[in-house]
């Protein structure tokens, strides 16, 4: 889903370079009618300039097959009208829109095989803006189709024919277009080299400010990727002035802008977890929204926003539109239901946080298949994207490069290797350990009830306790407090603190931690099915991460490692 959504904004922009405005439907049949009285009557540039008009009509229906047939008649006849004219821009400008018309027809092979023929002839009429425009479709489409390898020797054609033009403007275009290839590969320090030197140049060039606000688009999520979410907000004051650029040169606003830049800061505020500030962009979002892409977005934040707030009934309705957004087999369908499982853990629904749990798991074992074969054409073709970005006369530095780099990796992996055999025979002792002081703990407790330094009713005291905080969710219950305790028990305070002291050694509050702490231990072996997280939730660890610093520091060991080591015991 990521990869798609990435590549249709990339086309979407494309589509703006060659088609203009259309009316309203309720106007478009009878300007249709009266472009075609236009035709029949007119001669020179008002004539191409009605068949122009009148193909842009029908662009955005191109999806019915009766529209696409009309617009090839439509086209055909507008270049052999531009031919006859000898007007080259027009009949450029003919090539361009249908590339576009197939393109947002999921005519995708049709387009491929007819774009080289189009780049011949702007080449040929030195028309570069349209070359590069059309060559970035050709690159897309190849990344739609899977097919890296083919996107990257386009990418380095596009930037050679650039380079031996020495023209910024459409080097600019060439490495913004390889940092898509970049972006759907994952390689984030590559993506962000590629977008820094395009909008260095693109700042120095006119004409090409739509793909300037978009490399900035890209470069925040490549930053947010990397977890560098202070250099986003240090890029933003750049990004405004690149937006403005553009809205300036277009004379109108820009709605596709401002939602990319609106979800960029929400999105950053969202994983620094400062909802309040996510928020002021999230309801801008929903004034913009015109398209499920971003419906998706402002529902997962919203959800996320309105959980920080312990509103999960709201949180829940929120996740479920979202999820409601995308089909089985996309990859946001997990991330979703991530966030739903936590919902409902936290709301205490621990059954169907269970079940959303295992339809989780279910639906990463099938969508890893996929990811492991699209690593593999990635693996494929590493070597040829990486040529984008260097010059042919350093290709045997680059090989004596990627030999110390393989020769490296090998000594890093055998280190690795080294590492993991390590910590996992100190897991394994410790593991062994706790499990011996269980024993040990049992033993001594059975010779302490033989001659017992407290009294039967602190004894007695002490087992009502653990049966209390036991039943039903009170071990989860993050807000109980001793004065909830003493009333359920119908003792006092000091009581209490003196029966737990004397049979344990420790303070109520000390009690209740090592209770809750040893619980979670005990879920982790017998319940592998649930996440840590949720084992954390459910023994009353609203932050997880704080019950993996007293985990680790009670028994020497993560819960993720401990989890391993029982079942391999298992």
């Amino acid at each position: 889903m990521k990869k798609t959504v990435r590549i249709t904004a990339i086309l979407y922009f494309l589509t703006l370079c060659f088609i203009l405005p259309i009316p309203a439907q309720n106007q478009r049949q009878e300007l249709k009618d009266s472009l075609r009285r236009v035709i029949a009557q007119s001669e020179g540039k008002a004539k191409l300039k009605a068949y122009s008009r009148l193909y842009e009509l029908y662009m955005p229906d191109v999806d019915n097959k009766e529209v696409m047939d009309t617009l090839k008649i439509l086209f055909d006849q507008t270049e052999a009208e531009a031919i006859k004219q000898g007007n080259i821009s027009a009949q450029g400008m003919v090539y361009g829109n249908l590339i576009i018309a197939l393109v947002n027809g999921g005519k995708y092979d049709e387009a491929i095989s007819k774009i080289p023929d189009c780049l011949d002839f702007y080449k040929k009429n030195k028309m570069w803006r349209f070359y590069y425009q059309i060559h970035m479709q050709l690159i897309s489409l190849y990344n739609l189709k899977g097919d890296y390898e083919k996107a990257s020797e386009e990418a380095q054609k596009m930037y050679n024919q650039a380079k031996e033009q020495n023209d910024k403007a459409g080097m600019a275009t060439a490495l913004y277009t390889t940092s898509t290839i970049y972006n759907i590969q994952e390689r984030w320090k590559e993506q962000e080299q590629c977008l820094r030197e395009s909008i260095a140049m693109l700042w120095e060039v006119s004409g090409y400010d739509n793909i300037l606000t978009q490399a900035y688009a890209f470069l925040c999520m490549s930053l947010r990727s990397q977890e560098r979410y202070d250099e986003v907000l240090k890029l933003i004051p750049e990004y405004e002035k690149a937006i403005n650029r553009f809205e300036k040169a277009i004379g109108r606003t820009d709605i596709a802008a401002h939602i990319n830049f609106n979800t960029v800061l929400m999105n950053n505020y969202i994983d620094t977890r400062q909802y309040d500030k996510a928020e002021v962009y999230l309801t801008q979002l929903e004034k913009m929204a015109n398209n499920s892409i971003n419906n998706f977005e402002t529902l997962r934040a919203k959800a996320l926003i309105l959980q920080s707030r312990g509103k999960y009934n709201e949180a829940l309705a929120s996740i479920d539109s979202a999820m409601a957004q995308v089909s089985e087999s996309e990859f946001d369908i997990n991330l979703a239901r991530e966030i739903k499982m936590e919902i409902l853990a936290r709301a205490g629904r621990v059954n169907e946080a269970l079940e959303m749990y295992q339809k989780i798991v279910a639906a990463n074992k099938e969508l890893s298949d996929t990811e492991v074969n699209a690593r593999f054409d990635e693996l494929r073709t590493q070597y040829e994207v990486a040529k984008h970005i260097v010059e042919k006369k350093r290709n045997f530095h680059y090989f004596l490069f990627a030999l110390g780099a393989c020769l490296f990796l090998a000594v890093l992996l055998a280190c690795v290797f080294y590492y993991n055999r390590v910590i996992t025979t100190k897991n394994r002792n410790l593991y062994k350990q706790i499990k011996e002081q269980d024993r040990l703990a049992d033993k001594l407790s059975r010779e302490a009830s033989d001659t017992p330094s407290y009294t039967g009713e602190q004894f007695d005291l002490m087992t009502q306790l653990r049966e209390y905080l036991l039943t039903g969710d009170n071990i989860a219950n993050v807000d109980i407090n001793r004065d909830e305790i003493i009333t359920a028990l119908r003792t006092n305070k000091n009581t209490l603190s003196e029966a737990v002291k004397a049979v344990t050694g420790k303070s109520p509050m000390e009690y209740m931690r090592t209770m809750k702490i040893e619980e979670a231990r005990r879920l982790l072996g017998k319940h592998p099915e649930l996440t840590i997280e949720a084992v954390a939730y459910s023994c009353g660890f609203n932050i997880p991460s704080t019950f993996y610093r007293l985990f680790k520091k009670e028994y020497g060991i993560s819960p993720s490692e401990y989890r391993k080591m029982a079942k391999e015991q298992e």
